[in-house]
């Protein structure tokens, strides 16, 4: 087995304990190649390195802000929506080496995540406003309405957790606030998880096909719910 995935703790709770987790993996010889579908990391097989990892965020990247990480001795990894996961040799100076230029890191990270609470704020009014519409006079669009429904509460989800947690690390930076968010967010992703659930069981008991979209992403929002609580217990 050349490659090997494993799940992304979630990055804006847990970054500091995902980082360690691929510079464990890199030293038994699984280097991170990829990212896929922002849900797991793609490892490929090779000789054990001591590697180490940094996450940074830059929305206007340009060549200036590459060469800079590149002559301080990190290489691009990953990249995609703004992030950069780079890797160095084991001893290399940190990215970030002073509370500022953290706290910059922090505050890119945020905005880029308030972008998507904004959006999905924005789209939640026309969304009820055809849930109305179609439940009354084109009943057949009804399950469209509810499912783009529950795909803009996804996307708040999912913006609205890292902007609180980008907003709290911008202010207080640490393990403790990392051990926190984590158990926090397993809680947050096991109920809306049981929220899909509950609705599929509904449907089901309905004979409507729609059931099994309610089924896969509560047990998406389960998975991502166990990742967290799983790096909680590691941090107590």
């Amino acid at each position: 087995m050349e490659h090997k995935y494993v799940m992304v703790g979630g990055l804006a709770f847990s970054e500091n304990s995902d980082m360690k987790k691929l510079e464990n993996y890199a030293s038994k010889g699984w280097i991170l190649q990829d990212i896929v579908g922002g849900f797991f990391y793609k490892l490929k097989k090779d000789k054990p390195q001591s590697i180490i990892y940094s996450l940074d965020y830059q929305n206007n990247a340009d060549e200036e802000y590459f060469s800079i990480f590149k002559e301080a001795g990190w290489n691009l990894v990953v990249s995609g929506g703004g992030m950069y996961i780079f890797s160095a040799p084991a001893g290399i100076k940190p990215i970030y080496s002073n509370s500022k230029s953290e706290i910059d890191k922090y505050v890119r990270a945020k905005n880029s995540s308030k972008k998507g609470v904004i959006f999905s704020l924005a789209m939640c009014l026309p969304i009820l406003a055809f849930i109305f519409l179609s439940a009354i006079y084109i009943k057949f669009l009804f399950p469209v309405s509810i499912i783009l429904l529950m795909i803009d509460v996804v996307v708040f989800v999912f913006s609205f957790m890292p902007y609180l947690s980008y907003k709290s690390r911008i202010k207080n930076c640490g393990e403790k606030y990392e051990l926190t968010s984590n158990k926090i967010q397993a809680i947050v992703f096991g109920l809306i998880g049981i929220a899909f659930l509950i609705q599929a069981i509904k449907l089901l008991l309905q004979k409507r096909y729609l059931s099994i979209v309610y089924i896969i992403l509560g047990l998406v929002e389960f998975s991502v719910s166990v990742s967290c609580y799983k790096n909680y217990k590691k941090q107590c």
